[in-house]
């Protein structure tokens, strides 16, 4: 239970983070008094925290993706091989990731702008992807 606060709080910062990129006069401006930069500081290290986290989900996220390719064609040749068996939900796994690091190769050829921040959104929703995929 101490986990799922984390569920619904990364990706919603995931798109903030994407949201402010586009629009940066959305932060805040410099401090009037010492409350105001009291809370700014408090602001700034509870950002500093998510993004910490953030990160480390992405490179959990590009670690399944780049890995998927190599462990379908691994699989594939079990498939073909005497022993026929393997693990459903695992193969649906890294199925999925392949189809996402193509959508998001073709998508770094159309728009890298918006290929990097589809990439943030799934980093921040890589907990609620894993459980859909798997």
């Amino acid at each position: 239970m101490a986990r799922y606060w984390i569920e619904l709080v990364l990706p919603l910062y995931s798109l903030g983070a994407v949201v402010l990129y586009f629009r940066p006069e959305m932060m805040a401006t410099a401090p009037s008094s010492v409350g105001e930069s009291l809370a700014i500081w408090m602001t700034w290290t509870l950002i500093g925290a998510l993004t910490g986290i953030l990160a480390l989900s992405a490179l959990f996220l590009t670690f399944y993706l780049l890995y998927s390719p190599f462990y379908l064609v691994t699989q594939l040749a079990v498939i073909a091989g005497p022993r026929r068996w393997v693990d459903r939900r695992e193969f649906r796994f890294y199925v999925s990731c392949f189809v996402l690091l193509c959508v998001l190769t073709w998508l770094a050829f159309v728009s890298p702008v918006i290929a990097g921040s589809a990439f943030v959104v799934l980093a921040g929703s890589a907990h609620l992807l894993w459980r859909i995929f798997v």
